[in-house]
């Protein structure tokens, strides 16, 4: 793993250590409450910012019972898009685009969705963020986006309902023909009981 990850890992580290992961949390109390937490403790840097959103969204779905999932994957003749987040189902795979602002990124996020749409037509996409005004601004024009599902707001009950909806896919690991061909940054249970010793079962 590279410095930046091993840095971004060490953080959420921290963090869970310091603030114990309460039972009676939803998915979107576990965003605020540990996000809310970085940002009081942590100066700001742009790319350590997304990386601790992304795992502290990886933490809040395996929480939940979905797993596994997958980070920073290819999907098998998406060509040229990586993914920050993958739930995979052979019908309906789920992507997850982690931003903690929009500003124009989310115009990225959308021709990665409309490129996986291409391929894998029932596929879901969504970008998860905190930033409210921006999301606001989005959803006044619809027009303006094409492959994205929905913006959702992690930290609100947005995400709670999201997780309602993931729960119904069967999400199970990518099949032998390589459908996510990057399976290194896989998280499930075990993964995150050894890099965070925390667990969810």
């Amino acid at each position: 793993m590279s410095k930046g990850i091993g840095k971004i890992q060490q953080i959420v580290k921290e963090l869970v250590q310091k603030i114990p992961v309460q039972q009676e949390w939803t998915a979107s109390e576990f965003i605020s409450v540990y996000w809310n937490s970085y940002v009081k403790t942590y100066e700001s840097n742009a790319s350590v910012n997304g990386g601790v959103f992304e795992q502290l969204l990886v933490l809040s779905l395996l929480r939940e019972g979905i797993y596994p999932v997958y980070t920073q994957a290819r999907l098998a003749f998406v060509p040229n898009v990586i993914l920050d987040i993958v739930l995979y189902n052979r019908k309906t795979p789920i992507t997850i685009s982690a931003k903690t602002t929009l500003r124009e990124r989310w115009k990225q996020a959308d021709l990665e969705a409309m490129a996986t749409k291409y391929v894998h037509r029932e596929a879901k996409c969504y970008v998860l963020t905190l930033s409210e005004s921006e999301v606001s601004a989005r959803r006044k024009e619809e027009n303006s986006y094409m492959g994205i599902d929905a913006f959702v707001l992690a930290h609100t009950k947005e995400y709670d309902n999201l997780i309602s909806e993931i729960k119904k896919i069967n999400i199970s690991a990518g099949e032998t023909i390589k459908i996510i061909e990057t399976d290194n940054q896989l998280y499930t249970p075990e993964t995150v009981q050894e890099m965070y010793a925390l667990s969810f079962t």
